[in-house]
């Protein structure tokens, strides 16, 4: 089923292939590229077609299996990003996906930024880490792990044995 996921990109997700069409084909090639030259923190690419269309293997979302709350295994894929410098900069529930073998793997990789750092950006937030904040979110909260939009994984999963609360905000 064909559902706009944003103004920014389309996502038909099927039970074996998520096809996403993006508006803007430079999104779509540093999308691409991700999920490329990461592929332990994604899932697999089976397609691109070097312009708009997307197609990656579906994977079961974290969102739909309350169950399932990898934080230790999260913030090791998130510490790995920062090793490379990246930080995806929108991670929530709705954004981890479980691979095979039951670890996590990140989708939505449009607001992902390359920059060296001493911290991640969706540990501590862009403030903690010197990290800009994705424009898009600009009139929201930025999304990190104990950001205050409600599918944050903190608020979600709590996590802070894996990732302390700043002070005075608990899950």
């Amino acid at each position: 089923m064909n559902r706009p996921r944003h103004t920014r990109a389309v996502v038909d997700a099927g039970p074996e292939h998520t096809v996403k069409t993006f508006a803007d084909p430079m999104v779509a090639r540093r999308e691409a590229w991700i999920y490329e030259h990461l592929p332990w923190a994604c899932p697999r690419l089976v397609d691109f077609d070097g312009d708009r269309r997307l197609v990656i293997e579906t994977l079961p979302v974290a969102i739909d299996h309350p169950g399932w709350r990898p934080a230790g295994q999260l913030t090791e894929l998130l510490a790995a990003l920062l090793e490379h410098g990246f930080h995806h900069r929108d991670v929530h529930v709705g954004n981890v996906v479980r691979a095979a073998d039951g670890s996590p793997r990140l989708i939505d990789w449009e607001t992902v930024i390359w920059w060296p750092a001493l911290a991640s950006y969706d540990l501590v937030g862009p403030a903690a880490s010197g990290v800009p904040a994705p424009d898009i979110h600009a009139r929201l909260a930025p999304q990190w792990w104990w950001s205050t939009q409600s599918l944050a994984i903190g608020r979600q999963w709590g996590g802070a044995d894996a990732v302390p609360a700043p002070a005075g905000q608990r899950a």
